[in-house]
């Protein structure tokens, strides 16, 4: 029998490439025949490579993969699993019954999850709905070498994503909607805030700063940092796994955001500056989710406070927060021993081998990546930021580490199993 074809939509590039990624191998190590599609070439492959199964980030292209792809399983494998329940899957596909059944599978962060659908959805078959946990924390689960890096820089988490769109359409895109106005204005005071003190570290330290944009960030947008007062000092990090790059920092400064989880069971430090711009009540408002990350923070009311934790290298301030400890077991199924990742890929391999396969002709794999090869060369003439949001395998390369985080995956090692040390260790896995 020839190989399952399975598509991967990786949407958003430094958010899904990581975890899409090893799910492939872990697929293709199961005898698929698997491609990582972005929004370019997406709608290309339902036509004509005739997939088996199609993985979907959010719940808004379930009607396209059933019009273009109608004998593929649609598997909704969430890019962002852990929302509170008005924003959560549940919700929306509440609003889209239709929806909801014609999707044949759904691999959910935490039991939380489940609950919402069964909310929201009290009469619908539930079966289909599989929790596996969060994906991109197996870059932290199945990566011991983490906890014995270097940490030689400080680290700045961007979040200005109306300001720095990543295809460089203007601020005012994001004004459209009155309704939208107190997310750029956050955003604004969070960047005068952030360069405050990059001026402050650059001018009364001898550190070294590293920038990691927001996936929806185009890192070109801080080209400004290799001139004047900031050459030499600056680096802007625009690599897939926020794991990695957590874990060589020395402090983390940062707005409230959802990457906190990484940093916090990793045992790196941050310094919230939500205070230092007066947003924390905004940011409560507007994404509660994130606003935990005030939790697990320094949280300095000036800038010379701000600084001088620096200088000192703090701890981090809260080894164990009980809100944030639930919040990782009922959102993304944290101290589970088993893989995520691997999960899901047993979850999608054991629903092909119950259904039938699409019938009709499907064009090589080889033939659909030529094709894309020369989509991507005409797109990127037309467009050089395209590569910012839309993955294509040859021109963004894969870390050779991610090579050590399937093999750990596939044989349990993960930083449970070996004992690791600091603020993994303190829930013991099943």
């Amino acid at each position: 029998m020839s190989k399952y074809r399975i598509i991967i939509r990786a949407f958003t590039l430094r958010r899904d490439i990581a975890s899409s990624a090893i799910l492939a191998r872990l697929l293709e190590r199961a005898g698929a025949e698997v491609i990582i599609a972005s929004g370019r070439d997406f709608t290309r492959l339902l036509k004509h490579w005739n997939p088996d199964a199609v993985l979907i980030n959010t719940v808004g292209q379930i009607k396209r993969c059933a019009q273009q792809a109608p004998n593929a399983s649609i598997i909704l494998w969430p890019g962002e699993g852990a929302q509170p329940l008005p924003s959560s899957d549940a919700t929306q596909l509440a609003k889209w019954p239709d929806a909801y059944d014609r999707l044949d599978l759904a691999l959910l962060w935490g039991p939380r999850n489940l609950d919402f659908f069964a909310q929201t959805l009290p009469g619908k078959d539930r079966t289909k709905l599989v929790m596996c946990g969060n994906p991109r924390l197996d870059m932290v689960k199945f990566n011991p070498g983490l906890f014995d890096v270097d940490k030689t820089t400080v680290g700045f988490i961007g979040r200005f994503h109306s300001l720095n769109r990543y295809n460089a359409v203007p601020a005012i895109f994001s004004l459209q909607y009155p309704e939208k106005r107190n997310g750029v204005v956050w955003q604004v005071e969070s960047f005068i805030t952030t360069i405050t003190l990059i001026h402050r570290i650059i001018k009364e330290t001898d550190l070294t700063i590293s920038i990691r944009p927001h996936p929806l960030e185009a890192p070109e947008g801080y080209d400004f940092v290799n001139e004047g007062p900031f050459a030499g000092r600056i680096e802007i990090d625009d690599s897939f796994d926020v794991a990695d790059w957590t874990a060589r920092q020395r402090v983390i400064m940062t707005p409230s955001s959802q990457s906190f989880y990484e940093s916090y069971v990793l045992g790196t430090p941050t310094i919230q500056i939500d205070a230092l711009s007066n947003t924390t009540d905004m940011i409560r408002q507007i994404t509660p989710f994130a606003a935990m990350s005030q939790l697990v923070g320094y949280q300095p009311e000036n800038f010379d406070e701000a600084v001088e934790l620096i200088k000192r290298d703090p701890p981090p301030p809260h080894l164990q927060n009980d809100e944030v400890d639930a919040h990782l077991e009922e959102f993304h199924d944290w101290s589970s021993g088993t893989s995520s990742i691997m999960r899901a890929s047993d979850a999608i391999i054991e629903h092909l081998s119950q259904s039938t396969r699409p019938s009709g002709p499907a064009l090589p794999k080889a033939l659909m990546q030529l094709w894309d090869r020369i989509s991507f060369a005409r797109v990127h003439r037309r467009d050089p930021l395209h590569q910012n949001f839309n993955y294509h395998e040859g021109y963004h390369v894969i870390p050779d580490y991610y090579s050590d985080v399937v093999d750990n995956i596939v044989n349990g090692r993960s930083i449970h199993s070996v004992g690791v040390s600091g603020i993994p260790a303190r829930t013991d896995a099943a």
